[in-house]
């Protein structure tokens, strides 16, 4: 499966800002959002829209990975307009919705992208809904994340790449805590 090779390299090297050594989660959880979508069967096209209920399943799976992060802040908004700087990822504008009439299954690296402006409300929920009728992603990709195998290849890419080793606050940081069990069977 080409494509999905294509799509492993993609998902491993996204543009992420860093911090203390890590790279920003964000768009990582957005992608893992939007695999379980559609394997629920709630997203049912190319056509990504900023909804509550992807909101939402961003939320959990930022709580389930990096619970309190000490680095980085909970917030979908950044990832799904930064997003557009991956090759497989457009936005959108409403405006645009009218002038489209069908969606290329062709990847969108061969298509001509313009890069959006960020909104004004900058990064808020309801400034990139009134900007944005919704993203779009490769024909190609959503093809695969509706095959079971690819969802589960392209999930521990990322999880691997972007969410082990995040520090958390309400994880113990390894590190420290070995360096403490000296101090810990002296007390004890």
């Amino acid at each position: 499966m080409i494509e999905l090779t294509h799509y492993i390299g993609a998902f491993s090297s996204l543009h992420t800002a860093k911090s203390k050594g890590h790279k920003a989660p964000h768009k990582a959880v957005l992608l893992l959002a939007i695999i379980d979508l559609v394997e629920y069967d709630i997203i049912r096209s190319q056509r990504i829209v900023l909804s509550d209920t992807l909101e939402k399943r961003f939320n959990e799976i930022w709580h389930r990975y990096l619970g309190d992060s000490s680095l980085f802040i909970c917030d979908i908004t950044k990832p799904f307009f930064h997003m557009q700087y991956e090759p497989f990822w457009r936005l959108v504008e409403h405006n645009e919705v009218q002038e489209k009439i069908v969606a290329e299954d062709l990847p969108l690296v061969k298509a001509k992208k313009e890069k959006k402006d960020l909104p004004s409300g900058a990064y808020s929920v309801s400034a990139m809904r009134r900007a944005f009728a919704y993203a779009e992603i490769d024909g190609m990709l959503y093809e695969l994340l509706r095959n079971a195998d690819a969802r589960a290849m392209l999930r521990v890419v990322l999880i691997n790449e972007y969410l082990k080793g995040q520090p958390t606050k309400t994880m113990p940081d390894w590190g420290q805590l070995v360096a403490m069990l000296p101090l810990i069977a002296f007390v004890a």
